[in-house]
Parts: C-alpha cells; sequence; structure tokens
C-alpha cells in the first residue's frame, strides 16, 4: 500500500478516485482548474483548501456556500481544521476519506465503524439510515423538502422559507397544513421515534412550534 497521504472520494460520480496528496497545497472545488476537481452542482468553484504544514494536513474551508464538514460538524467559513487519518470529510454534498498511511497504525480498525445517522445523497437522490439505503425511494417532493432541511441542518428553516424552496411553482400562497403534512410523512419515513422524560422526541427532524423545523443528524 502507497505510504502517500490521499483522499478516497466516497459518493458522487466519482466515488471510488483517490488523489495522492503530493503538493504542499491542494485547491478543491468546481472549478476545472481545481487540484481535486469535485463533480458537484452544489460545491463553490472555490471551495476548500488543504495545505501540508509541517508533517501534518490543515483544511481551510474558503468561505464555501454549502459548507465543509469534517466527522460530520461543519467548519465556520474561512476556518481550518488539523486532519487525523481516518477523518470523513464532505465538501458540499460530496464525500471524502482522508487517509495518512504514517500517521497512525490504527487506520483499518477506524476505517470499520459503522455508520449511524442520515445521510442524503443528491446525485443518485438516495437516503440512507445508519448506513442503510430507504427503500423505497421517496417522493420527488418529499426528497426535496428533505434535501434542503439537510442542507441546513442544524438551523430552524420557516415554513414561510419551505414554501417558496419545495414549491416555488406555486403561484399562491402554500398553507402551514400543506407543510406540515409534507414533513409529517417524510418524518414517517425516515424516523424511529425514542422516549424521552417529556414524551417522544423525533430522531432527525425536530418541531420548533410557531416557527419552522430543525433537522439534526443522529
Amino acid at each position: 500500500m502507497s505510504q502517500i497521504a490521499r483522499l478516497v472520494c466516497l459518493s458522487g460520480p466519482d466515488a471510488g478516485t483517490e488523489y495522492e496528496l503530493t503538493k504542499e497545497t491542494f485547491s478543491i472545488g468546481r472549478s476545472p482548474g481545481a487540484d481535486i476537481n469535485i463533480n458537484d452542482s452544489f460545491a463553490s468553484r472555490r471551495h476548500a483548501e488543504l495545505q501540508f504544514i509541517e508533517n501534518a494536513y490543515r483544511l481551510r474551508d474558503l468561505e464555501s456556500k454549502n459548507g465543509v464538514f469534517v466527522n460530520g460538524g461543519r467548519m465556520a467559513p474561512g476556518a481550518t481544521a488539523w486532519l487525523e487519518d481516518g477523518d470523513a470529510l464532505q465538501f458540499a454534498s460530496t464525500r471524502f476519506r482522508f487517509h495518512d498511511p504514517s500517521a497512525t497504525i490504527t487506520a483499518p480498525f477506524l476505517e470499520a465503524l459503522p455508520e449511524f445517522g442520515l445521510r442524503v445523497e443528491p446525485a443518485t437522490r438516495q437516503v440512507f439510515i445508519d448506513g442503510k439505503v430507504l427503500v423505497p425511494a421517496l417522493s420527488v417532493k418529499q426528497f426535496d423538502l428533505l434535501w434542503y432541511l439537510y442542507q441546513n441542518r442544524g438551523r430552524v428553516v420557516r415554513k414561510d422559507e419551505l414554501a417558496n424552496q419545495i414549491w416555488s411553482e406555486v403561484s399562491g400562497d402554500v398553507y402551514d397544513a400543506s407543510i406540515d403534512r409534507m414533513v409529517s410523512r417524510v418524518r414517517n419515513r425516515i424516523e424511529s421515534v425514542r422516549g424521552s422524560e417529556e414524551g417522544s422526541q423525533s430522531r432527525f427532524i425536530e418541531t420548533v412550534r410557531g416557527y419552522g423545523y430543525q433537522l439534526n443528524e443522529q
């Protein structure tokens, strides 16, 4: 096995492609001139940058529109993060795995860890729950609604914002009841409900009464 650090694409049309990190600085983005060109319409042209500094790799978010995620957590715009072998990276909707063979001998164990939580793949319009694909697939509108919440996970999305994004073809008002019904259908498809002291609690889609909805990945 090569001892050169590399990024391995895990999703989208370039899944399986490996990029060996043989330079001190790598540009990542949708631009054709990027060192690692991402075939992802949700990625920015200049999305992120990876630098080799003193025998370690530092990732920087270049204030991308749809974000850089390290192990499921979204980086702040312009922020940096030091990478470790086995880290899961995501640029917009495209997922990668970072490998640095010189960093640790426990990488095979890290790669064997199961996948938990929710993952949405816009390129294939598939939804994964704890690593298993959701069957049957969501309807077009249901997927569009879930994908919009997924892009804005961790943030409360207003109902009028959902109406404008998901029902853009409708000239009149979209009633709250229609939005609530659609969210309820999506929630019933993707969620396992677990109990709490206050009653039942949604695993992924949280209702913020009188305002909107917030999606959490776990």
